[in-house]
Formats: C-alpha cells, structure tokens, sequence
C-alpha cells in the first residue's frame, strides 16, 4: 500500500512539472567585492595675475642751497701791531711792536651751505705798551666754508677792513684796505659752537702790519 502511494505521489509531482508549475529555485547567497577606487585630484585653479599699477612719474626738484641763517659771535682778541713790515708778531714782543688784548664782535650770514657773509669788528681793551692809542677795526668780509666733519667747519675772510695804526710810532693814523683771514668753528650744539680764527687786518703797501688772533663762541638763530 505504501509503495503505491509513493508512486502515486511521485506520478503528481512529474505532471506539475509538465503542466508549467513553478519550481522554486535556490537562492544563493552573493559575496561582496570591494574595488578600489583611486581619488581624483582636481587642481587648483592658477591664480589671477596681480594688475599691473603704472607708478606715477617721478619730478625732481632742483637742488637749491638751503639758507643756514643768521648768528652771532664775540671773543677775546691778542692784537700786534708793527710797523711797515708785515711781520706783526702775535706770540711775543718785538721791537717797533705793540701789543694789546681786545674784544671781537662778529654779525653774520650764512646763504649757501658753503658760503655766507659777515661784519666783524675789534677794538683793544687793554694795552701791553703804555701811551699807544686802542686799537679799532671795522671790516666786512665774504666767508667761503667747507665743513670737515659733522662739527668741524674750515672758513676764510676776504674783504675789506678799516683800522687805525695803532702803533709805537703812529698813534693816530687810520686806513682801508684789504683784509683776510682763516678760521675754525666747532659746532657744541645745534645753535651753539667755539671758534678760533687769525685775521691780517690790513694787507696794503706803506701801512703798519695789522693781525688779531681771536678765541670766542658763537650762537645760530
């Protein structure tokens, strides 16, 4: 019996089969694979070139000499006067000489950097010889310049001087001529520097020889 209904039921599967039911297939499970994946990499954009800014032309100005000025200055003056020789000495007594102590008075004005103007005068406080008239001067000078360092400026004097001839042997003659000098300034301050400066007050022919060495200070507005 049961043999025949094993048959039987076998019989019935083989018809659905032939009759287009459905069998169900089996599923299968399914593996995951990872692939690699390289990154892109994207450039950056170039950046944008700067603007070109045209630089506004440059005008130069003419070089002018600044004005350094007005100042004064003063000091003591050693002052040796001798007789038609033009050997004056300042140091030491000499015959036909007369010595005296004096006082300087200088006024001034410096227009360029190496070039300014100045009245100076000198008149002898003391005298070394007695019955000898004070010495007097008055002169105005150009004033050429050249500074040597930061503080140290060279100068000359060139102009024109009227003095008396004060002198063992003419006490009261006077007379114009020319006179020159040579000096050096030494700058303390902005406004304050020492000076020291040799002055041949006459330079003429038949006239008494004339010179002054001066030691003061000065002050520049």
């Amino acid at each position: 019996m049961k043999l025949k209904n094993s048959i039987v039921a076998i019989i019935a599967l083989s018809s659905m089969s032939f009759a287009g039911g459905d069998i169900i297939e089996p599923v299968f499970e399914q593996e995951t694979v990872e692939v690699p994946v390289e990154p892109v990499v994207v450039p950056a954009p170039a950046p944008a070139p700067a603007p070109v800014v045209k630089a506004a032309p440059v005008v130069v100005a003419p070089v002018v000499a600044e004005a350094l000025g007005l100042y004064i200055a003063g000091g003591i003056t050693d002052i040796a006067a001798r007789g038609n020789d033009d050997r004056a000495n300042l140091f030491s007594d000499e015959d036909n000489q007369d010595r005296q102590l004096g006082f300087t008075g200088r006024l001034g004005y410096d227009f360029m950097d190496n070039l300014g103007a100045e009245l100076r005068g000198t008149i002898g406080v003391s005298e070394e010889n007695n019955g000898v008239d004070s010495f007097q001067q008055i002169g105005a000078y150009l004033k050429p310049n050249y500074d040597v360092t930061d503080t140290l400026n060279l100068y000359g004097l060139v102009g024109a001087s009227s003095a008396n001839l004060a002198n063992p042997t003419d006490m009261s003659s006077s007379e114009t001529g020319l006179s020159y000098g040579l000096g050096l300034d030494y700058s303390v301050s902005d406004s304050i520097s020492v000076f020291t400066d040799v002055v041949n007050y006459m330079k003429k022919s038949d006239t008494n020889s004339l010179w002054g060495l001066t030691v003061g200070a000065g002050y520049q507005f």
